[in-house]
């Protein structure tokens, strides 16, 4: 080691000296914003701010890839990372800080920080990710690569007690591997899943990767001379499928016949829906985990069901890691619908009410502590009771308790069970604790920066993701019920705005806004996200606290309902 130092030293010291002074500034810079994010308990509650913070190290690392700082860049870009995940609870940002602690081994394999890095990344997967073979491999390794390190005795340590883990004989993986997936080139993306909402009239398919993918989406029509059903068909670029992935899952649900993966040359996986019937399809990805969602829909309008919307994975779920974990842990479980078999009538005779956040991801959090996803679940409960009390309609939850939902499997719901209106129920927060008021959104491209920041917090991404997104609106607002949206907001906006004035004061009108918000991506039927208050507003907190603002809130969005549906003569008969 003292020989690898004094040899580090010199080609350190053969470089320019302007460069090692920008590196170490930038360094410095980096290193002093994330003192300050992780000093503030309200900085933390954003991802922006983690994201900057992470950005700057990675640039430093980048752009001075052979400076003594950039180890330190990576190890504190994975400690940011890691940061952030004890503050979102969402697993791709733990994901995220291993791949960083990895890259730091693979790359300055020889560098003092690489079993700290090393270390690091294994105490996540023993005890956030559970994942005690791969953890037990790290241990192992820096026991075996760095026997005069510092971190040696609590390796060997940790070793021991997860020998039991230990795999079958073999190399030491590269960082991004695990034991269920193949190995992936330098810049392949894996295939770790595919799940899907089943219904005669309306399939969403989720497709789950490791990392980004770029990929290309066709259609062919059925072809009866050589007997071939319409199929819909996605090339993903630079990607592998994971080894245990089905290659063949029969599904039959009217709609779809069947789904297929496989690999149509060495480095292009080719993901194919046969279909049984055929309308119109869309397919755009997510971020954060990055995923591609396919949605197809059949002849008609979604079919009403008395059927749970029907969440499977691919593989099933003795073969599938993630869905292991799902299945050991019911508070994970899909949600239950209970709907009457009935005949669809006209009218608006089904709503759904989303909770937003929820389980792992507990939203913004005031400065008493109080979880946004907490507040949303009672907001969504009162909202449901009055609904069914004033207009006789039926109401749906995406979740009746503290549940983790993915963004795409909310509007999945209400398009699976035949909808009219879907409702996403928030609580806003901003870095201002002065800021406070009331702001219904609907989906569209946001028309200013104060817009897309709140689609990047609720979305969970930056803002340059929430950029991205709007690109591809152009796709999807055909038959998003844009119009009707627009309407729908601006009667809510207005009913909260006047009733709340009436039991409070200090009520401010933000009025209706645009946004790219994913939990309203794909949705068939108007949709808004109403955000009720600031919860980062020590005032407002407070309310968002009490059933009585719950009840009020509630009151007003019922009556915001109630007058777009009577314009459009909507409302069902009891």
């Amino acid at each position: 080691m003292k020989l690898l130092r004094i040899m580090t030293l010199l080609v350190f010291l053969l470089m320019p000296l302007s460069v090692l002074a920008d590196a170490d500034s930038a360094y410095r810079k980096a290193k002093d914003s994330y003192r300050s994010l992780t000093e503030s308990s309200q900085k933390q509650l954003y991802r922006d701010n983690w994201e900057s913070v992470i950005g700057a190290f990675l640039t430093l690392v980048d752009k001075y890839p052979d400076s003594s700082k950039a180890p330190d860049g990576l190890l504190m870009a994975g400690r940011a990372c890691r940061g952030l995940y004890d503050i979102s609870r969402v697993a791709s940002d733990a994901r995220r800080a291993t791949e960083l602690y990895d890259r730091l081994t693979e790359t300055y394999s020889r560098d003092s920080l690489a079993d700290d890095a090393l270390f690091e990344s294994a105490q996540i997967y023993e005890k956030i990710l559970d994942h005690k073979a791969e953890a037990f491999v790290r241990y192992q390794a820096i026991v075996d690569r760095y026997p005069a390190g510092d971190m040696i005795a609590k390796a060997k340590g940790k070793a021991v007690s997860l020998v039991a883990y230990a795999p079958a004989p073999r190399a030491l993986p590269a960082p991004k591997v695990s034991s269920s997936m193949p190995a992936a080139s330098a810049g392949e993306a894996v295939l770790t899943g595919i799940r899907l909402w089943s219904n005669p009239g309306y399939t969403r398919v989720v497709m789950d990767f490791d990392g980004q993918a770029e990929f290309r989406a066709n259609f062919l029509p059925a072809n009866p001379q050589e007997k071939a059903d319409p199929r819909i068909y996605v090339d993903i670029k630079k990607t592998v499928p994971a080894a245990d992935l089905v290659e063949t899952t029969k599904v039959q649900d009217g709609l779809l016949r069947q789904v297929r993966t496989g690999r149509s040359d060495s480095s292009t996986v080719r993901v194919v829906l046969d279909l049984v019937s055929f309308n119109n399809y869309k397919v755009f990805p997510l971020q954060d985990p990055f995923r591609i969602v396919i949605d197809v829909l059949g002849e008609g309008a979604p079919a009403i069901s008395s059927q749970v919307p029907e969440l499977r994975s691919l593989p099933p779920v003795a073969k599938d890691d993630i869905a292991k974990v799902l299945d050991r842990d019911p508070v994970e479980a899909p949600v239950k619908v209970n709907i009457p078999a009935a005949s669809r009538q006209p009218g608006l005779r089904r709503i759904v009410v989303d909770a937003g956040h929820g389980g792992k991801d507990p939203g913004a959090v005031g400065a008493t502590g109080l979880f946004e996803k907490n507040v949303t679940l009672a907001m969504a409960k009162q909202l449901k009771k009055q609904l069914e009390s004033e207009l006789g309609c039926e109401v749906i939850l995406t979740r009746n308790r503290d549940v983790y939902l993915p963004l795409e499997e909310r509007t999945a719901i209400a398009n699976k069970v035949g909808a009219d209106l879907f409702i996403s129920i928030h609580a806003n927060a901003n870095q201002n604790r002065d800021a406070y008021g009331v702001e219904t959104y609907y989906l569209n491209f946001s028309k200013n920066d104060k817009a897309a920041a709140v689609a990047a917090r609720e979305n969970g991404t930056s803002l340059k993701q929430v950029g991205d997104l709007e690109l591809i609106l152009f796709d999807l607002m055909a038959n998003a019920k844009i119009n009707e949206s627009s309407r729908l907001a601006a009667e809510i906006q207005k009913a909260m705005v006047g009733d709340l004035k009436r039991h409070y004061s200090d009520i401010r009108d933000l009025g209706v806004r645009q946004g790219p918000f994913y939990v309203l991506v794909g949705a068939t039927m108007p949709s808004v996200l109403v955000e009720a208050a600031f919860i980062s507003n020590h005032r407002e907190e407070s309310r968002l606290a009490t059933s009585k603002f719950h009840e009020k809130t509630g009151s007003a969005i019922v009556k915001g309902v109630r007058n777009y549906s009577s314009d459009l003569k909507l409302i069902a008969n009891k």
